[in-house]
């Protein structure tokens, strides 16, 4: 395993390609779109400021009336080394993950592409927006992942 001093070495020289800073800053601008439009479109979510992470996730989180006052909220979340964007349902803190976690797993149904990573404590269920983001096309991923939302939402919602 490399040193610490080797390891900012290999990041050094990376960043003196400039080609990370720049996929970098077109993640986030692109974060600052998508958060517009659900702050445009969706008046009925109260929608946080984007956590820019340390270079794992970055995302934003939506919550309703009813979510917050059960101590949710949805995230919108960029996995930096998987490359795809996904929705959870995250909790105020964990125990209140905890008990709607249970609730949850007996009433998503097998239908429903919605899954819990047990390696991550961030979320209560998971579900994959786009494993293939065009970043190209902002306006269609802007459409995918706001559709995917809605329809996770819709899916949560029903079942709690």
């Amino acid at each position: 395993m490399k040193n610490l001093n080797e390891l900012i070495e290999g990041y050094t020289n990376h960043l003196k390609q400039g080609e990370i800073q720049i996929a970098y800053k077109g993640i986030m601008e692109f974060l600052g779109k998508l958060r517009a439009a659900f702050i445009k479109n969706h008046p009925d979510y109260d929608v946080s400021s984007i956590y820019q992470g340390y270079m794992d996730m970055s995302y934003f989180s939506l919550s309703t009336k009813s979510l917050k006052a059960q101590g949710l909220k949805i995230a919108i979340v960029y996995l930096h080394e998987k490359g795809v964007f996904e929705v959870w349902l995250s909790a105020r803190n964990r125990d209140i993950a905890k008990g709607y976690a249970s609730i949850l797993n007996r009433n998503i149904s097998d239908d429903t592409n919605v899954f819990h990573d047990s390696n991550n404590p961030d979320a209560i269920i998971e579900c994959v927006l786009t494993a293939t983001p065009n970043f190209d096309d902002q306006t269609a991923l802007i459409e995918t992942i706001d559709q995917g939302v809605e329809k996770f939402v819709t899916t949560i919602i029903e079942r709690l």
